[in-house]
């Protein structure tokens, strides 16, 4: 009740110096324009704390959380990316150690790049090798007359999986390194003119290359490609003996060096 009849009394006292205040054509002596209500200038240094404290400092943005963070180009080995996918197309020789020559080599390579660093995909190679023997059997006014008495021809087809490994792909001459293992199949045919005889013969079995090599980068992803490889493979068959019946295997080694040279490109 004495509180009442206190805050009452202040009113009464306080509500003449506000309505003289009010009508007064200048303010009171001390008074300033700028001055704020009370209500007012608690809002505004509400206001002002929440923007100093919504705004981020010199120090956090130097922080080592943020100064961790890297940028990556969408589409660069990241979640949900496109992964590029390197072709090469190449052409060289294939000599090998076995009872035959030196050949044409060519073959192709692809596969996704899984890493920055390492490709898997599948290669394909052609060794192809032709040979005759022929013998002169006359000459007459500078042109000389030959008899072809046998021709051969050998094909060689592996068919790997692989992995390579490369360096940067900014480096100026980029250095790769690849293994791959397969199946290799042997197609040989021959014929001899003198006695009509003829031999076709399919051979097939597991075979391997290792390949290293440099590539010089063009324009994006194209590069030109100089290798050396090894090739590895035992390919065999089964043949029947006409006169005993009895069947025994005949085994081919096409093991050999070569070098190839290409052109690789990325997608």
């Amino acid at each position: 009740m004495r509180r009442s009849i206190w805050n009452a009394t202040l009113a009464v006292t306080l509500l003449p110096a506000g309505v003289v205040f009010a009508s007064a054509d200048s303010p009171p002596p001390g008074f300033s324009a700028f001055a704020l209500p009370l209500s007012d200038a608690a809002a505004a240094a509400t206001t002002l704390a929440l923007a100093s404290s919504c705004a981020p400092s010199a120090s956090v943005l130097a922080g080592p959380g943020v100064a961790a963070v890297r940028y990556r180009p969408r589409g660069e080995y990241g979640r949900g990316s496109v992964v590029p996918t390197l072709s090469q197309l190449h052409l060289g020789f294939f000599d090998p150690t076995e009872d035959f020559s030196t050949g044409f080599d060519g073959g192709f390579r692809a596969g996704p790049l899984v890493d920055p660093h390492v490709q898997l995909g599948v290669a394909v190679d052609w060794w192809h090798k032709s040979e005759s023997q022929t013998v002169t059997v006359g000459r007459s006014g500078g042109t000389t007359r030959q008899r072809e008495l046998s021709r051969s021809s050998e094909n060689l087809f592996p068919i790997l999986a692989f992995v390579q490994v490369q360096g940067d792909e900014g480096m100026p001459v980029i250095p790769y390194v690849g293994l791959g293992a397969g199946y290799e199949v042997l197609f040989l045919s021959a014929d001899d003119f003198l006695t009509g005889a003829s031999f076709d013969a399919t051979y097939g079995g597991f075979g391997w290359q290792m390949w290293g090599g440099v590539a010089m980068p063009l324009s994006g992803r194209t590069r030109v490609t100089g290798e050396v490889f090894y090739n590895g493979a035992e390919v065999d068959r089964d043949v029947e003996d006409v006169m005993t019946g009895d069947t025994f295997r005949e085994l081919v080694k096409m093991d050999g060096v070569g070098m190839r040279f290409g052109l690789s490109w990325g997608f």
